[in-house]
């Protein structure tokens, strides 16, 4: 309010408000950025709640750089300033970027408010040191020029009115000016320094703090901050397995195991990543307090093309620049060149021993082994192919193991593929649970697989699901179709051989419990007939019935006294009704239950058979109930293994018991006994 108002309005003041004596006045600061001739631009938003930047699209920094300095140069500034958000905007690169995914618009400020010259006049010079790498400043106590006044001469309210009832004589007050102690304000220091040349680096919390002490010292305000160092490209390897690396392997565990080469074959797979490129960055740029960049420095580069040779690729991923295998092979590094390649396949000549190669896993599509495969060792891998004699141990998952010689004293089992013995198999131990094994002769071997095709054996424990078998001597068959050309003993041994069939009890006996299950409900439905035919003779219940069916639909509605009676009728005639919608349910649940049961009965069968063309010597053949089929033999040790496949079952069991003649025996799935009485 002006002086001139306060005059002309001073009578009025002191009768409304009761009061006599002095009166204060302080301008008040203009709010109205526009008096200051200053336009926002359109990402600038003020809002109630404060001033915001948009940052769907974030403005570019130096035009919002611009912007600031516009705005502190047109006697405006920020209140309620967040200054670090300030700053992020202003200079660092990334900070926009990260914010656009939690919200599109940045609060910076409480508001934008006027910095009167009165004000700025408090803040002193500031002393830039090293070409801005710091800045100093000396707080002091500040003091503001306060004016204020009173009518000269103040009479009371009913002597200003003249006798004439015209208008009040104004009355001119009597000014006093003096200093008043104040305290610098942080907001108005952001924008006063900015004119200063200091825009960058201002120690907000350290700052904040002098000024609300109000002490004098001279201090370090900002400071410069250094670029990040950037980063050279480099080359890492994808994996450690790319060297060839004779020493002792390390399990997990920390444990040495003598038995296998740390890496004796390095082995890749087609696609298989081996070298990443990363690549060179640039360090973020630092800035000295007068706002001014310092760039970081430019990093080093290098090509991954030169180190690609025969069998790999370059690949540009999510990833990086990768070195990529282009087919499954054996890795090969050139050290003159340092070109990195892989080879069709992996031939081995030199044999698998303990001296020269240990145990080793084989990552691979093939592997060949010319040489001879040494007692104890164990080869792991996918599709193997051995041209000598094995005493090992060959392990494939999802491949084909191929012995084109002998397997002798060792093991072989493939993991979901097939298993082929071209020479003879002797004290072997042979698996394919869910492939085909073949073999032309085997002996004192234990043979385990899906389907299996034996040309001749010899005392061997075989279990298949199906199997094709020439000549049996003494051995021990467990099967669900079996096909013998002919059985003989061997050394008083005889052949037995067990079909595995559904064991159909445990159903017969659900069918038989639910059968009778539902007897009980039809007993007790009839029951619920009858009592609900006896209750159609009462005309209280017909009535109840009429009446229920028209409060369900909505037709009756029922006062509280009302509702008080028919709950006496409900308690009188609703277990009559209770139960009848539940025996139904259950009724026709069991229904279908039954129908399920049998239809799993009749279908639980699998053509079991067993079929012997010429029986030359003792053979015995029994039948046994199992619904785990040959998966029942699987983790049995291998004694239990020979004591349940030698077993000749109950005479009730045996199917077959004679030293001649021949078999053609299939299953046929008995019919269910009669539903009880």
């Amino acid at each position: 309010m002006r002086h001139s108002e306060i005059a002309e309005t001073g009578c009025m003041m002191l009768s409304t408000q009761g009061i006599r004596g002095k009166m204060t006045t302080t301008p008040l600061p203009d709010n109205d950025i526009k008096t200051s001739g200053l336009t926002l631009p359109a990402y600038v938003l003020m809002r109630p709640e404060g001033v915001f930047i948009k940052l769907s699209p974030p403005p570019a920094q130096d035009i919002l750089r611009l912007f600031v300095d516009r705005l502190f140069s047109n006697e405006a500034r920020f209140a309620g300033l967040d200054y670090a958000s300030f700053i992020s905007l202003l200079y660092d690169t990334d900070f926009a970027a990260s914010r656009i995914g939690s919200a599109a618009e940045l609060r910076v400020a409480s508001n934008i408010v006027r910095f009167t010259p009165q004000r700025r006049a408090l803040y002193k010079g500031v002393k830039i040191i090293d070409t801005g790498e710091r800045a100093e400043y000396m707080f002091e106590p500040v003091f503001i020029e306060v004016v204020s006044g009173e009518p000269a001469n103040a009479k009371p309210v009913d002597e200003c009115k003249p006798a004439d009832g015209g208008a009040a004589p104004v009355v001119e007050p009597a000014r006093k000016v003096e200093m008043q102690p104040t305290k610098l304000d942080f907001d108005e220091f952001v924008a006063d320094m900015w004119g200063k040349g200091v825009r960058f680096g201002i120690d907000a919390d350290a700052v904040r703090k002098v000024i609300e002490q109000g002490t004098a010292i001279r201090m370090e305000i900002a400071r410069k901050l250094d670029p990040t160092d950037s980063k050279d490209a480099e080359i890492v390897e994808e994996s450690d397995t790319l060297r060839v690396d004779n020493a002792p392997l390390i399990l997990p565990n920390g444990k040495t195991d003598l038995r296998r080469a740390k890496n004796r074959f390095p082995q890749v797979v087609k696609n298989a990543p081996l070298l990443r490129k990363i690549p060179r960055a640039l360090g973020k740029p630092g800035y000295r307090v007068t706002g001014e960049v310092i760039e970081p420095r430019t990093p080093l580069d290098i090509d991954l093309s030169k180190l690609a040779g025969e069998g790999t690729r370059i690949d540009h991923t999510a990833k990086g620049e990768l070195l990529v295998a282009n087919m499954d092979g054996f890795l090969c590094l050139d050290e003159n060149s340092s070109e990195i390649w892989v080879t069709a396949k992996i031939e081995n000549r030199g044999g698998i021993s303990a001296k020269s190669t240990g145990d080793i896993n084989l990552a691979v599509d093939e592997y060949v082994e010319h040489g001879e495969v040494q007692e104890g060792r164990i080869v792991e891998g996918k599709h193997m192919t051995f041209r000598s004699d094995v005493f090992g141990s060959i392990m494939s998952k999802g491949g084909i193991i191929r012995f084109e010689s002998n397997l002798s004293g060792g093991s072989a089992q493939s993991i979901g593929g097939d298993i082929v013995v071209k020479g003879r198999a002797f004290n072997a131990r042979i698996e394919a649970w869910d492939g085909e094994i073949t073999a032309a002769f085997a002996e004192n071997c234990t043979i385990m697989g899906r389907s299996v095709s034996i040309e001749r054996a010899v005392n061997c424990e075989i279990v298949a699901e199906e199997l094709r078998l020439g000549m049996a001597e003494g051995c021990a068959i467990a099967g669900k179709k079996i096909r013998v050309t002919s059985s003989d003993v061997r050394k008083h041994q005889e052949t037995v051989i067990t079909v595995l069939l559904p064991d159909i009890s445990a159903l017969d006996q659900q069918i038989a419990q639910a059968k009778t299950n539902l007897v009980q409900v039809d007993n007790a439905l009839q029951a619920k007939s009858r009592e609900m035919a006896a209750a159609q003779s009462d005309p209280g219940f017909v009535k109840y019935l009429a009446i229920a069916a028209k409060i369900r639909d909505g037709s009756i509605k029922l006062s509280d006294e009302q509702q008080f009676e028919w709950q006496k009728i409900v308690r009188q005639f609703a277990p009559i009704m209770k139960g009848s919608d539940e025996l139904n349910n259950k009724h026709q649940a069991l229904k279908n239950e039954i129908e399920r049961l049998l239809q799993a009965r009749a279908t639980c069968g699998g053509n079991e058979c067993c079929e012997i063309g010429d029986v030359l010597g003792d053979t015995v053949v029994r039948k046994l109930n199992s619904n785990l089929g040959i998966s029942a033999f699987r983790s049995l040790p291998v004694r239990e293994l020979k004591e349940q496949l030698h077993h000749h079952g109950t005479q009730h069991d045996r199917i077959f018991s004679k030293n001649k003649g021949s078999l053609e025996w299939r299953f046929q799935i008995p019919e269910p006994s009669a539903a009880p009485v």
